[in-house]
């Protein structure tokens, strides 16, 4: 697709701004991906992910060498490959991208999982500067729950008073109104753009949202991120107006389940293209399609958002699955057992039993790790979907059988 290719220049440019930071008086906080990025716009501070920075060590295949140095202070592989390949880069200083800036303070959550917040930790005493950790009551999909929700909205109140005192900047809640319209309209054109795969053939992969979804993440609320979306959503609609595909012969239609293996795409992408199939839709691009700020009362949106929203507890995973058979007109589903991600890995056979069980929906078990390449067997990933594509041949052959007697 012609609009990514501008995410080269728009990636670069976002980390030398980032680098150029300090020299023009803002500060740069360290943070992860469901951090309130309006409220760091709003009041000039700089938001930087390590996941992200992450993503691209392990697409340009440097997760090896950057994750010898902290394997040597005794950190194992298995931990969250973001966290070794982080660790690793600020230990080395070595980064695809330049480098980051040195942070003035990290904010992270436990809401996301318990690796997070101690590699955080770890990261702010190695830059001896704050950590902020927004503590998140686990409700088991209750809701609602208000003492968890008054919890983490207070908490996000102080959350001003410490960015505040860090950057020597006043929130102004005008400012912050005119971020917040700005991240509504881009997550509702990412939404619209993730909703267009339901199209047949569908106009993008699950591949091509991967390589758009950074400026959705580090840059929501910014005009950067605002015009990239508008361009990328116009450039889909045309593609489904003229009937073009992401998978020219489109076969099969795949949800995939978990995190991408950020090492090997062009891999990957290239097998389900030799059989003709097309992944349409994934739970890892979903949450800043739904991500939408009340203006007037936003503290209270990013609280729903902890405490709720990336509550992705076994029901709810199979209640989207489910959903999203019928939405996006499923053949199967692949689902990425992460050998670094315990969190997000350790209920798969699980999810895929209930819902092959409730839908007859095939699932597919892919072993592998987001960015080492030591937990992946390409070989057996081969063989399996081979087999994997049999099964979905057979049953579509039973179904056209079926259509044609009645």
């Amino acid at each position: 697709m012609q609009t990514l290719k501008l995410l080269k220049n728009l990636n670069d440019r976002y980390y030398e701004d980032a680098r150029n930071a300090s020299a023009e008086g803002k500060k740069v906080g360290f943070v992860n991906v469901f951090a309130p990025t309006e409220l760091f716009y709003a009041m000039d501070i700089v938001p930087i992910y390590p996941e992200n920075h992450a993503v691209f060590i392990q697409a340009r295949k440097m997760t090896a060498e950057i994750s010898e140095r902290p394997q040597a202070l005794g950190y194992t592989p298995g931990i969250c490959s973001y966290a070794m390949c982080d660790l690793g880069s600020a230990l080395t200083g070595k980064s695809p991208v330049g480098g980051l800036p040195r942070p003035d303070f990290f904010l992270t959550t436990n809401s996301q999982c318990g690796t997070l917040t101690k590699w955080f930790e770890r990261m702010s005493e190695f830059y001896d500067v704050p950590l902020y950790l927004i503590d998140v009551p686990y409700t088991g999909g209750k809701f609602p729950d208000e003492h968890a929700r008054a919890y983490v909205e207070a908490q996000l109140h102080d959350l001003v008073d410490f960015l505040e005192g860090i950057s020597g900047n006043r929130l102004k809640r005008a400012r912050l109104a005119e971020v917040i319209a700005t991240a509504n309209e881009t997550t509702a054109l990412w939404a619209e753009i993730l909703d267009a795969a339901r199209a047949v053939p569908a106009p993008l992969s699950v591949f091509d949202q991967f390589f758009s979804m950074a400026p959705i993440v580090a840059q929501r609320g910014s005009r950067v991120a605002l015009e990239f979306y508008r361009a990328l959503k116009q450039e889909v609609l045309e593609r489904v107006q003229a009937g073009v595909g992401a998978v020219p012969r489109e076969k099969y239609r795949l949800y995939w389940d978990s995190l991408p293996l950020w090492h090997e795409l062009k891999w990957l992408s290239d097998l389900f293209l030799s059989y003709d199939a097309c992944l349409v839709s994934t739970v890892y691009t979903l949450p800043w399609a739904d991500f939408r700020l009340d203006s007037e009362d936003p503290f209270r949106s990013w609280t729903n958002e902890y405490v709720h929203y990336f509550d992705w507890n076994l029901n709810r995973r199979v209640e989207l699955i489910l959903g999203l058979q019928e939405r996006y007109h499923l053949d199967g589903a692949v689902y990425h057992n992460d050998r670094s991600c315990k969190m997000f890995s350790m209920a798969i056979p699980e999810i895929k039993r209930i819902v092959q069980e409730r839908s007859g929906l095939p699932g597919f078990i892919l072993e592998g790790d987001h960015g080492d390449p030591r937990f992946l067997s390409k070989e057996l990933v081969e063989k399996g979907l081979a087999n994997y594509f049999d099964i979905l041949d057979n049953r579509k052959t039973h179904r056209n059988a079926g259509r044609h007697v009645s």
